[in-house]
């Protein structure tokens, strides 16, 4: 189902959205046809000039939108959606459905931007979940079956594995057939795993939240980001609230609103995603990986790699090379 641009700018790109053909109108996008109804989208870095981008939706695909670094703007000018705001700063992801509405894309000129989007038509997904529609929320149901014109959008947290599968696709090593079968590949996993999200966000009952502010938030990104910038000696709990300015109790409470798990549980995943990226480019070997994230023992390492991702890391590495190498 294809997205049609209606009006555009003298000053502005006039951007159309399609599954056969992604994000069409701009340099700034990149756009890979995967299979009939499944495009992927990868936008360009960039600093200078700022990207403003008008687009005018009639019918629409669904869309799944990362962003890597940077940020991205989406203001409503016309729709159901009409004078609300959305802005996709680093880490953000969600699932958009849009139709019968118009707005402006905007990306400011002072920072490199690196966003992804998949999108899938209707159509595409359900032959995914024709046995267990059930699965979904009833407005999502309806859209999957084409029957629905009331706009969707749901805003995910963000994980280490989420952000792992991105760095892939933003930097695959590989050309011709092979890269495109990466790029499937990944974009299918992606996909799911924002799908188990989404599923498992709006299905179970959760408690209701305390309120982050803006400034709160900042805080809980900053955290993650000191946490995260030496795997060899992470900070104690006490020590990272300090240093981002927040006490220890919304810490903690902030992080599974943003990260949707532990402080303690993302730093454990993304080690083991790092440690998985390193063995995957081949470059490194096993007792090398552990060391780059902070192991000082190979046995334990090669017990926590083999739980999270089903096989040891010397195997893993063996079929990396092999794949490269052939």
């Amino acid at each position: 189902m294809n997205t049609d641009t209606k009006r555009s700018h003298q000053s502005h790109a006039s951007l159309k959205f399609s599954s056969e053909r992604g994000v069409s109108g701009s340099s700034a996008f990149q756009t890979y046809q995967l299979r009939p109804g499944l495009a992927l989208t990868l936008s360009n870095p960039m600093q200078h000039p700022p990207l403003k981008a008008t687009f005018d939706i009639d019918g629409a695909p669904i869309q799944f939108g990362f962003t890597y670094s940077g940020k991205t703007r989406c203001i409503y000018s016309g729709g159901k959606l009409r004078n609300q705001t959305h802005e996709m700063q680093a880490g953000s992801n969600g699932i958009f459905y849009l139709p019968k509405t118009r707005g402006t894309i905007e990306r400011p000129g002072n920072i490199q931007t690196c966003a992804i989007g998949i999108i899938v038509s209707p159509e595409f997904l359900r032959n995914y979940f024709a046995e267990n529609m059930d699965l979904f929320p009833k407005d999502f149901q309806k859209t999957l079956e084409g029957g629905s014109a009331k706009p969707m959008t749901w805003f995910g947290a963000c994980n280490p594995a989420k952000r792992c599968l991105l760095g892939q696709l933003m930097n695959c090593p590989y050309t011709g057939g092979v890269r495109k079968l990466f790029l499937e590949g990944r974009t299918l996993e992606l996909l799911a795993l924002q799908l188990h999200d989404y599923i498992d966000a709006e299905t179970r009952n959760r408690p209701r939240q305390p309120f982050l502010s803006p400034a709160d938030v900042e805080r809980i990104r900053s955290a993650r980001d000191i946490l995260v910038s030496d795997l060899e000696n992470p900070p104690s709990l006490p020590k990272l609230a300090t240093q981002v300015g927040i006490n220890e109790k919304k810490l903690k409470m902030g992080f599974r609103q943003v990260y949707d798990t532990s402080v303690f549980g993302y730093f454990r995943e993304h080690r083991m995603q790092r440690a998985h990226e390193i063995l995957r480019q081949g470059d490194h070997n096993v007792t090398e990986a552990a060391y780059a994230v902070g192991y000082q023992s190979l046995s334990h390492f090669s017990q926590a790699f083999r739980e999270r991702f089903d096989i040891l890391p010397k195997e893993f590495l063996a079929s990396q090379r092999l794949l490269i190498t052939s």
